[in-house]
C-alpha cells in the first residue's frame, strides 16, 4: 500500500513539474486548430496498426492474451463518460440523477451534498473520500485516512438518513464501481458484490492496477510493476473482461486512459502528450499538451494547464482548442476537473489532501462560482 501512495505522489510531483512548462501556441492564440495534425479521411488508420510495443513484456503481462483494440468495440455513452472522467481526476466529486453533486472538501475535513452551484449545502460525511459514486439513494466512496492518505476502508452511505456500511475495512488502492460489482487494487485485482451481505472478496488477478476505465463491459487499466513506479514509464495497458472473467493485455506506453464516446484518449509515452485515438476510424490525433487528467463526455475533452502563479482550462471539440478560463493562483501543488452534464468542476490543492478551492464554470453561458 506504501507502494501504491507512493507512486500517487510522484506522479503528482511530475504533473506539477511539467505543467509549469507554458505551451506557446496558446499564448499566442486562444484558438488553436488541429487539423493538420490529425489523421484525415483519405488517411485513416487501422487501429491494429496504432501500436507501440517495442520491447519485451514482463512475464505476467507476457503470459496473458493480446486483445486488439479494434475488436474491443469499445464506446462509453455519456454518463460512463463523465464517470470515467471523474475517476481519472481521483474521484473527489461525482452527482446523482437529481442533479446534487457530492464533493470532497478536504479543507473541512468532510464529504458535502449539495445543488450544482453549491446551494443547499449539507455535510454527509466526517472525512473525506476517493473514487466517489452516487447511485439509487447511496454514495459509495473510498475513505480516506487523513495521516497517512490512503484508502482505509470502503464506505457506503444512504444519503437521506446517513447511514453508514463499510463494504472492505482493508486498505487498498484505487477503486471502480461497475453494474453490481466494486473493484479494487488490493496489490491485485479484486472484486466485491454489491448485493452480497458478507462483502466476499474475491481475487481476480494478481496483476496490480490503477486508473481504472470501463465501457461496461472492459475494465481498462495501467498496470503497476516494480520496473515502473515511476509514472508506470512502460505504461502497460490491461483490461479485465467482465464476460469472459479473462485479463488481457492490450498495449504498452499508453497511461492515464479515458474512454469517452468513440474516444480513447491516452498519454503517449513517446510524446508525453496527450493523444485522442478514435475508436470508430482509428483517427491519432497528438494535442501537444503535457497532462495526465483529461475529462469528457465523448464531443468535448477538457484539461487544466498548470503554469507558474495560475492554470488556464482548455476545451478540445475534436478540431480545435479553445482557452475557457484561467484562476490566478499564488501557490497549489494540483488541479483536478470534474464533468457533469451542465458544469465543468475544478479543485485546486494549495496544500496535497489538506487544503483545496473548489469551484464551478457552467458551460452552457461560461457563469462561474465557488462551492467553497
Amino acid at each position: 500500500m506504501q507502494k501504491r501512495v507512493l507512486i500517487l505522489l510522484l506522479s503528482l510531483i511530475f504533473l506539477c513539474g511539467c505543467a509549469s512548462k507554458e505551451n506557446e501556441a496558446s499564448k499566442q492564440n486562444n484558438t488553436v486548430s488541429l487539423q493538420e495534425s490529425s489523421v484525415t479521411a483519405e488517411d485513416e488508420k487501422e487501429i491494429s496498426q496504432v501500436t507501440v510495443t517495442e520491447y519485451p513484456l514482463p512475464e505476467e503481462v507476457a503470459a496473458l492474451e493480446k486483445l486488439e483494440l479494434k475488436d474491443m468495440e469499445l464506446y462509453a455513452d455519456e454518463e460512463q463518460s463523465m464517470y470515467n472522467s471523474n475517476q481519472q481526476n481521483f474521484g473527489y466529486l461525482t452527482s446523482d440523477v437529481e442533479g446534487n453533486i457530492y464533493f470532497s472538501d478536504f479543507t473541512q475535513n468532510a464529504i458535502f451534498m449539495c445543488g450544482p452551484e453549491g446551494e443547499n449545502k449539507e455535510r454527509i460525511y466526517e472525512g473525506t473520500g476517493t473514487c466517489m459514486y452516487a447511485e439509487n439513494g447511496y454514495l459509495y466512496f473510498g475513505a480516506i485516512e487523513p495521516e497517512e492518505k490512503y484508502i482505509e476502508k470502503v464506505v457506503k452511505i444512504e444519503v437521506s438518513t446517513k447511514e453508514e456500511k463499510s463494504l472492505y475495512k482493508e486498505l487498498c488502492g484505487e477503486i471502480m464501481f461497475l453494474k453490481d460489482t466494486l473493484y479494487l487494487d488490493i496489490l491485485g485485482l479484486g472484486s466485491i458484490k454489491l448485493d452480497d451481505a458478507a462483502s466476499k472478496l474475491v481475487v481476480l488477478s494478481e496483476v496490480e492496477p490503477v486508473f481504472f476505465n470501463t465501457d461496461g463491459r472492459y475494465l481498462l487499466y495501467n498496470m503497476i510493476t516494480d520496473e515502473s513506479r515511476f509514472l508506470f514509464e512502460r505504461g502497460y495497458l490491461l483490461t479485465w473482461d467482465t464476460e469472459t472473467e479473462t485479463n488481457y493485455f492490450v498495449e504498452s506506453k499508453m497511461v492515464f486512459p479515458l474512454l469517452a464516446g468513440n474516444w480513447l484518449s491516452f498519454v503517449d509515452l513517446q510524446t508525453n502528450t496527450r493523444h485522442v485515438l478514435d475508436m470508430e476510424t482509428g483517427a491519432d490525433t497528438d494535442l501537444k499538451y503535457s497532462m495526465h487528467h483529461a475529462v469528457s463526455d465523448g464531443h468535448k475533452l477538457y484539461w487544466a494547464q498548470q503554469d507558474v502563479g495560475r492554470f488556464r482550462v482548455f476545451q478540445w471539440d475534436g478540431t480545435e482548442i479553445e482557452e475557457l478560463f484561467a484562476i490566478e493562483k499564488e501557490k497549489y501543488s494540483d488541479v483536478c476537473l470534474y464533468l457533469t452534464e451542465e458544469y465543468l468542476y475544478w479543485m485546486c490543492e494549495t496544500k496535497l489532501m489538506e487544503e483545496a478551492e473548489w469551484g464551478y464554470y457552467r458551460l452552457v453561458d461560461g457563469k462561474s462560482g465557488k462551492l467553497n
